[in-house]
């Protein structure tokens, strides 16, 4: 089993490290699947899926190694804390010449990150970091495959992030819950209610898509604070993201950015 890979261009470090640091905003352990042509980022909760990042590896590596335990199925599947990761990548944004990982064993498996530095000299510093991992054994692979995605009621263009943001930003501190409704009519609207007040922000005029009969309003009401933790993939500035509803059941938003990054986030109804 080997794995091993280099980073030297500068947007694709920074963009890197802002995917590993937002992953560990949303959970403190998480599986690498490491497959030939992708690095996917798995949080469940009780092997319900919650997030599943996938990152195609050409487009962040000017080398890329990898040699699965099974010929026939060449992956690698790695658990690992994912606050850990982040602190490691940190460094690359001090300006890093180049960032090597590799799956290493130095008493236990790691991935060792090693990370080139400028200095003053005309010699270069370089960073090491060992992140442990446990390593999944392949009877239990089929626990940390992509997702099946279910047919939605409906699919709503989400507007740019940030405005999303914050407005949420706002509301979160009124109520616990979010309601996300939306109709054929491609306006969405997040709503809040407690005891007092009942708030409803509006954006209209969105691209749509829905079941051609479909008439009523659908809407699922979500944990505020899981919805505003997503928004802060903004950082990644996504080519597109779409709210997809399937009503009083689940929300799945699922992300786009230039061929190189899918995100799918999934977050049940809770009963109103």
């Amino acid at each position: 089993m080997k794995f091993r890979c280099r980073m030297i261009d500068i947007a694709a470090m920074r963009d890197f490290t802002n995917i590993v640091n937002t992953v560990s905003r949303m959970s403190k352990k998480c599986v690498i699947r490491l497959t030939p042509e992708f690095l996917c980022f798995n949080i469940g909760d009780e092997h319900v899926p919650v997030v599943w990042a996938e990152l195609r590896q050409a487009r962040f590596f000017h080398e890329y190694e990898l040699t699965g335990a099974y010929q026939e199925q060449n992956e690698i599947y790695l658990e690992l804390d994912t606050l850990m990761l982040a602190r490691s990548v940190s460094s690359l944004k001090q300006n890093a010449k180049s960032a090597k990982i590799k799956l290493s064993n130095k008493q236990q498996p790691c991935l060792t990150i090693e990370i080139e530095l400028p200095s003053s000299s005309m010699d270069s510093r370089q960073c090491v970091h060992d992140v442990p991992v446990q390593i999944i054994p392949r009877r239990q692979w089929n626990e940390y495959q992509a997702p099946n995605i279910p047919e939605f009621d409906i699919s709503l263009e989400m507007p740019q992030l940030k405005h999303v943001r914050n407005m949420v930003e706002r509301m979160k501190n009124m109520s616990p819950f979010l309601i996300l409704g939306t109709h054929r009519d491609g306006k969405l609207i997040l709503k809040v209610e407690n005891d007092v007040a009942s708030i409803a922000t509006y954006f209209p005029n969105l691209k749509v898509w829905c079941r051609s009969n479909l008439e009523e309003e659908i809407s699922a009401s979500v944990d505020i604070k899981k919805f505003h933790t997503f928004l802060s993939w903004d950082i990644i500035h996504p080519d597109s993201v779409k709210c997809n509803i399937l009503h009083d059941r689940t929300v799945n938003l699922h992300l786009c950015s230039e061929g190189y990054l899918t995100i799918h986030y999934f977050m049940p109804a809770i009963a109103s």
